[in-house]
């Protein structure tokens, strides 16, 4: 394990702050990101929130779990989990796995990356947990070796139109070779990492894997040479905005890990994360608010619900096949995209300043603590579940993702969104399904086109 120490501020500090990042001291508030915390705004969210589209921004995903598998049979236990198979894998490569439950519901989801020959890490929250106990305590064995790295690695995000640029200049060396979900090593200041072109800005963009004990170093150094380019730190209240601008589904806030009910397989799990004192223990806890549903198990997903029927292959054996098969042959819902009335948004704020009082909607969007669910109209008819309702600066438009029964996914279909807790005062609020991604999906354009 990683014997990074925090600096002093760090350590003096009366919050557990995220260690690769150097503490600004300008900061006076701060967004709890799994076990740490991390500044909520570094200059304004709505800056921070155009500069993906406009310039770029470093942010910090160092504090999700990370495990390395290594050994022969390292592939097959992850293609066992995830609903995905990959005969080519390559190293250097990195793919996204989704892990489902035998009901088909999915209990984690993340990416996973070659770093070798039979030599695999893959990061998540709910994943990891999950693949720790398939491993430890499921009914299949492999003969491989499973490491926990969550604390030895840094990972940083470099995203936006001007993402090359910054990387370059940091780098003094080509990224432009780099295809989509591809790595290479490369160094800034004789500090070596991986550097992965993903992201979740929906632009370009790249992640970087380091070690953690060189994580302040190598993020100093990036915000160093971005200055010339604009670059901006992205802190916890813009976060997640580009998650429903790029339509990226993600656990605790779209939908919920399928840890919950009284299937026979579950008590042992619960046992397991409960002792496991790691962060995925939360998702046990976690519920639901709004109006769509109380119960944790209304808001568990099937990869369908989210736009991932394409990463569902049946030609191998993995965890939840057989239900996903029946699933498969008409899955009744489609991932889109709401674009809310502008109008009816806009009297919800109205309404703080009138005897009646609509429930508050946070900007950009609310706190990452539960699943937030509006039920969604076609007429009188319930036919789908509102979620990470965001307000977007850059669009000027208040929007959500939306699962969606499929006849009424068409763009342009007019529903209602039902706002505020079934206990207090609710407004029915105008929207027009539209695609998701809302914005547009720019991760896979050429690296050589600086427009």
């Amino acid at each position: 394990m990683s014997t990074h120490t925090p600096t002093t501020s760090q350590q003096t500090s009366m919050l557990p702050i995220a260690p690769n990042v150097p503490v600004d001291r300008t900061v006076t508030s701060w967004t709890r990101f799994i076990n740490t915390f991390e500044a909520s705004e570094f200059t304004d969210w709505i800056d921070e929130s155009t500069s993906w589209k406009t310039t770029c921004y470093i942010g910090d995903w160092s504090p999700l779990l990370k495990i390395r598998v290594r050994g022969p049979d390292s592939k097959a236990f992850f293609e066992y989990l995830s609903t995905n198979h990959w005969p080519n894998f390559e190293i250097g490569q990195a793919k996204q796995a989704i892990f489902c439950r035998e009901n088909g519901t999915i209990v984690g989801e993340g990416l996973v990356m070659m770093l070798g020959q039979d030599d695999f890490i893959f990061t998540s929250v709910p994943g990891v947990t999950w693949a720790l106990y398939q491993f430890h305590h499921g009914g299949k064995k492999f003969d491989a070796r499973l490491d926990v790295v969550s604390d030895d690695w840094y990972l940083f995000q470099v995203q936006g139109p001007k993402s090359v640029e910054v990387m370059e200049a940091a780098t003094k060396s080509r990224v432009t070779d780099l295809r989509f979900m591809r790595s290479k090593m490369m160094s800034i200041d004789g500090l070596q990492f991986l550097c992965l072109r993903q992201g979740v800005s929906g632009e370009r963009g790249f992640e970087l894997w380091g070690p953690a004990e060189q994580g302040q170093a190598v993020y100093r150094a990036i915000l160093a040479y971005g200055a010339e380019f604009g670059i901006r730190q992205l802190g916890g209240r813009a976060k997640t905005v580009n998650h429903c601008e790029g339509a990226f589904p993600t656990p605790g806030l779209d939908f919920l890990p399928s840890v919950h009910g009284d299937d026979a397989e579950l008590p042992g799990y619960h046992k397991f994360l409960e002792k496991s004192g790691m962060s995925a223990e939360a998702f046990l806890h976690f519920g639901a608010s709004g109006n769509y549903g109380s119960q944790p198990s209304q808001h568990h997903r099937t990869p369908f619900d989210l736009g991932w029927g394409w990463l569902v292959n049946f030609d191998h054996d993995f965890i939840g096949k057989q239900a996903l098969e029946a699933i498969s042959m008409d899955p009744p819902n489609v991932l889109v995209t709401l674009e809310w009335n502008s109008e009816d948004v806009v009297d919800v704020y109205a309404s703080m300043f009138r005897q009646e009082t609509l429930e508050f909607m946070e900007l950009p969007r609310s706190a990452c603590k539960s699943v937030l669910g509006s039920s969604v109209y076609a007429g009188v008819d319930l036919v789908g579940c509102a979620v990470s309702r965001c307000y977007s600066y850059w669009f000027k438009k208040m929007i959500s993702l939306c699962i969606i029964e499929k006849r009424y996914a068409t763009p342009g279909q007019e529903v209602h969104v039902k706002w505020g807790q079934d206990s207090g005062p609710q407004k029915l609020i105008r929207a027009i399904v539209r695609r998701a991604p809302y914005k547009e999906d720019r991760r896979k354009k050429s690296l050589e086109d600086r427009a």
